[in-house]
């Protein structure tokens, strides 16, 4: 069910379920989240909750979303100044540490979305194009040198990243924000 379809009523109820799950998934990390979790929390059926969402996967892609509608807010408020979301980018994956569960639903998410029957496949697809997107026009913005590709560029900064994430899962020892702004530096050498 979309939210253009609920009353006033039912919006509210559908964003008190997205906040119970991302409190859920802060606190407990995304393998311990479930929809009867959710359910207690709110005490209501998990039957319920699939009432606003038509499955468990569309509520964890609705996490995602709204987990980077946040972080978009932080890149526009600090573009505001004199920052580009290369600058930005290291702070918010820094940041994302601070949560556990949202960077293993993340990394989890998007591996489950490769198959193209997934139903986040098409979201994380057009996710990554408008990162790579964002980061290609930074970069060119800030004037690489000659012959590089911007666009293969943004898709390997994108990928290590996100593979950065992933190793930040198993050793929490790495410090995301300084190894991508290493990399992003890198590439300006």
């Amino acid at each position: 069910m979309t939210s253009r379809n609920l009353s006033p009523k039912g919006a509210r109820r559908r964003e008190e379920i997205l906040e119970a799950a991302m409190r859920s998934i802060g606190e407990q990390g995304y393998r311990s989240t479930s929809l009867r979790g959710i359910g207690r929390m709110l005490d209501v059926q998990p039957a319920q909750i699939l009432h606003y969402f038509a499955s468990r996967e569309e509520l964890l892609e609705t996490v995602i979303r709204r987990w980077d509608e946040r972080s978009e807010r932080v890149v526009a408020e600090r573009a505001r100044g004199d920052e580009t979301f290369l600058d930005v980018w290291p702070d918010i994956n820094r940041e994302h540490t601070l949560v556990p569960g949202f960077v293993n639903l993340y990394t989890s998410l998007a591996a489950e979305a490769t198959d193209p029957d997934h139903p986040s496949h098409v979201f994380f697809r057009e996710r990554f194009r408008r990162i790579r997107r964002l980061v290609a026009v930074d970069l060119a913005n800030r004037g690489l040198g000659p012959g590089v590709d911007v666009g293969r560029a943004a898709l390997h900064l994108v990928a290590f990243s996100d593979g950065l994430q992933l190793q930040w899962l198993i050793d929490r020892s790495i410090d995301l924000g300084d190894e991508l702004t290493f990399e992003i530096a890198r590439l300006f050498r």
